[in-house]
């Protein structure tokens, strides 16, 4: 395991200055040690007598011989060594401190460096977030893109009605050699995570899950899942399960290991019409149409349908069909516009004519348009 340079400073400038200090300690002991006591006039006394006996008489009988004094060169040379051995030292600790500051603002304050320390680092950072993310993940995507993220894809689970993230078109490995692809691969996943994604009535829509949407997420978590789906590993993945048995959650003191996803909701009647006309991308009457009176239509010829029930119908092949008494002109005008009226640019929508909505749902459309008075 390699060790991070920053820390090896650090650690170096730390014992460098503490034996710095005990350094000076031991200097100042040692010269009060080699210097002659200052003269207090007793000297020839406690040079005979131990420390701590009584003295009977001002004067002794015998006084041994005063040994010399140190000799003031020979400390004074000492001193001299010591002061330099210490200056070194201190040179040695700012020099430490100053590489630790020169690898924090030079070294890595270069973007592209490839340096092994960098990439620890960065690949830390990394690996947290992603493990964030699978906690994330976990807790709020498990119901509807399963245990593995195949979603929709998973042989085991048809029921699952979000798209699949564990997949090779999202791993960063996959297109990290291609910058446009991987940009825009990690675009689509970052907003389709913000923003949601509606699909027609009667399917489980992706809510917005980015709080400027409305939703519970700021934007560090979403990087966390998107650092998720695109760099998780098949082990990660696979401790999707492991984390909710570790979450509180039910009476079994998890969180329930198997996906319960949510039901579509059942549209009938207008309420149906009004979802295939206003939000239903196979439909989308709303690309060309206004259903609102004040405002104008996308598209200048679209008739505004916002009173259709009390001025319908708006052209005049349909009001001949509605006056020779065909109770179904408009279930026929909207299955197949140009049988209707020749040169019209208002596809067929109908399923017998190659569009994208059965009876049953155009009759649902119809019966929301006569309901706008």
């Amino acid at each position: 395991m390699q060790l991070d340079l920053n820390f090896v400073l650090a650690v170096a400038s730390i014992l460098m200055f503490a034996g710095f200090l005990a350094f000076f300690g031991y200097l100042i002991f040692h010269q009060q040690s080699l210097e002659p006591p200052e003269k207090t006039g007793a000297e020839l006394i406690e040079q005979h007598y131990a420390a701590g006996e009584t003295i009977e008489q001002p004067t002794p009988y015998y006084v041994a011989p005063i040994p010399a004094a140190p000799d003031p060169l020979e400390i004074s040379a000492n001193l001299d060594r010591k002061i330099l051995v210490g200056a070194g030292m201190l040179f040695a600790v700012f020099a430490l401190v100053g590489g630790y500051f020169f690898t924090i603002f030079v070294v890595r304050a270069d973007a592209s460096s490839e340096r092994w320390r960098d990439k620890v680092a960065s690949q830390e950072q990394l690996n947290k977030s992603i493990e964030r993310g699978r906690n994330l993940y976990a807790n709020f995507c498990f119901d509807c893109h399963g245990k593995t993220g195949l979603g929709q894809s998973d042989p085991t689970r048809k029921d699952l009605p979000g798209l699949p993230l564990n997949k090779p078109t999202f791993k960063y490995d996959n297109i990290k050699s291609d910058p446009t692809k991987l940009k825009a691969t990690t675009d689509l996943i970052t907003l389709t995570i913000e923003r949601g994604r509606a699909k027609p009535p009667g399917s489980i829509s992706m809510p917005a899950w980015s709080e400027t949407e409305g939703g519970s997420l700021n934007d560090e978590q979403i990087q966390q899942l998107v650092n998720f789906i695109m760099f998780a590993t098949d082990q990660d993945w696979a401790d999707i399960v492991t984390v909710r048995q570790h979450t509180s959650g039910s009476e079994d003191g998890h969180l329930p290991l198997e996906p319960n996803p949510p039901k579509p909701p059942v549209f009938t009647g207008i309420e149906l019409g009004k979802q295939l006309t206003l939000s239903n991308p196979q439909a989308a009457c709303v690309t060309c149409h206004s259903f609102d009176p004040n405002t104008p239509s996308t598209l200048p010829q679209a008739p505004n349908l916002g009173h259709y029930g009390t001025e319908g119908p708006l052209n005049d092949e349909n009001k001949a069909k509605k006056a020779a008494g065909d109770s179904d002109y408009l279930l026929h005008w909207i299955q197949n516009p140009p049988a209707v009226k020749p040169g019209v640019v208002m596809p067929a929508f109908g399923t017998a004519y190659g569009g994208s909505l059965n009876d049953d749902q155009i009759k649902a459309i119809i019966e929301y348009l006569l309901s706008l008075k």
